[in-house]
């Protein structure tokens, strides 16, 4: 009787020891993540057995995920080799889909920003024609634009496509990170395109979409805030409202992708009209156009600002966010309200969920409302809930959005093969 059927008859398949050599090599490869270290340091993270984290290394160091580099200090005898993530052959390219073009950045395995670029694109096609490959206004179709894009950005970066593990994806709407298609999108007038399957076509390298927010809420968990942390929400307020969502240490996407729309939440007793066709919604009472009418509603009722005498559609959240520091009344009471309701919408989400951190994204109005909102959190969440979560405020701009889509990627290298969408490793290295 070999080896195989000795184990079968333990009950053990040849799948589940698949597995467990693929989670094996899965912490290896995150100790490395922490820092330079030797064999004998992993082995005593892992608790794995000097020979297998040899076996491992070996592995990954022929697969250029990993590189010697130099000797470490003695403890009584040869001083180790120290390893580390091999820099200079794993890379990411983050894309940003934004309403007049894309905004692209090349990452290192580390998600640090090598190189940046925006690349304009005329959309249109793909709202007519529902597909990324429609001929856009010039020459080459929508897909032609976005693929070369892509390998320009890799070439400028000076690593070459090559080098470049996979491709990530970010866009406002509903995405089925499975299928990489885009369900829907409001800012895009999509619905069912598929985004991921012709990119990855046509460049032979893996292509991951997801939602924006989603996006950024893996960066936070893999290289920002939300590092190690279980539970945790990011919530972003700016045209749209959403939320990202992290469950027991896995980012929670919902049946179909829809999950912590808390923007299209219905508030009882609002009828203002949202973007989406429906009337009540989170997002119509709490977004940056909503600042905007609470100015233009404050104005026409006789209200005095430096503001006077320009629109909603004159208007930017920032130049409100500025005249609001300036002590513009006005200004400052339409950020304030519109941070009000958005903090029943957190304080919703800190109720179900539980988190123990919230990062607050986005918010180009400034301080104001962000504290007004977190103010309603604290008068609303159950039992004082809210003492135990943590609160961040971070400031994001298309950069950080790109490099959010480039972390949906190194996410996939780093996260658990159980809970991993696509194997972005060469194959002797099945991390």
């Amino acid at each position: 009787m070999d080896r195989d059927e000795q184990l079968s008859k333990q009950g053990i398949r040849r799948a589940d020891r698949r597995l467990m050599a693929d989670m094996n090599r899965n912490l290896v490869f995150n100790v490395l993540r922490t820092g330079a270290v030797s064999r004998a340091d992993v082995a005593r993270a892992t608790g794995l057995s000097p020979a297998t984290v040899s076996a491992i290394v070996t592995d990954l160091i022929e697969n250029g995920l990993v590189s010697e580099v130099g000797h470490g200090k003695s403890r009584g005898g040869r001083p180790p080799l120290v390893l580390r993530l091999n820099d200079e052959r794993n890379y990411a390219v983050g894309l940003k889909f934004v309403p007049d073009g894309i905004f692209l950045v090349v990452t290192d395995i580390r998600a640090e920003v090598t190189f940046s670029e925006k690349v304009e694109i005329d959309w249109a096609p793909v709202t007519r024609e529902g597909t990324l490959g429609a001929k856009g206004s010039g020459s080459g179709s929508v897909l032609d634009h976005i693929c070369l894009g892509i390998e320009s950005s890799a070439h400028k970066a000076g690593v070459g496509m090559e080098n470049i593990r996979g491709v990530g994806i970010a866009l406002p709407g509903l995405v089925d990170s499975e299928t990489g298609t885009c369900r829907y999108s409001l800012s895009f007038s999509w619905s069912d395109v598929p985004v991921s399957a012709p990119i990855a076509r046509r460049l032979g390298r893996p292509v991951l979409a997801d939602n924006d927010i989603n996006a950024l809420t893996v960066a936070e968990q893999w290289f920002g805030r939300g590092r190690g942390v279980d539970d945790f929400v990011v919530i972003f307020a700016g045209n749209d409202v959403g939320a990202g969502i992290v469950v027991a240490g896995n980012v929670y996407r919902g049946a179909g992708g829809a999950a912590g729309e808390i923007g299209h939440l219905p508030l009882l007793g609002e009828a203002q009209l949202c973007r989406c066709g429906r009337r009540g919604c989170l997002e119509a009472v709490s977004s940056d156009e909503a600042v905007k009418r609470y100015v233009a509603e404050a104005l026409a009722a006789g209200g005095r600002s430096t503001l006077a005498g320009r629109g909603p559609s004159q208007l930017s959240v920032a130049e409100v966010g500025r005249a609001a520091e300036a002590g513009d009344a006005v200004a400052r009471g339409a950020i304030e309200r519109a941070g009000r309701m958005l903090g029943l919408g957190i304080a919703s989400m800190v109720n179900m969920l539980n988190p123990r951190l919230v990062i607050l994204a986005g918010a180009q109005a400034g301080p104001l409302r962000w504290e007004a909102a977190i103010a309603v959190v604290r008068e609303r969440c159950f039992a004082g809930i809210d003492r135990e979560v943590d609160f961040f405020v971070d400031s994001v701009d298309d950069v950080d959005w790109a490099r959010g889509a480039a972390c949906i990627v190194l996410g996939e290298l780093f996260s658990s093969p159980m809970y991993r969408n696509v194997d972005l490793a060469p194959a002797k290295a099945r991390l």
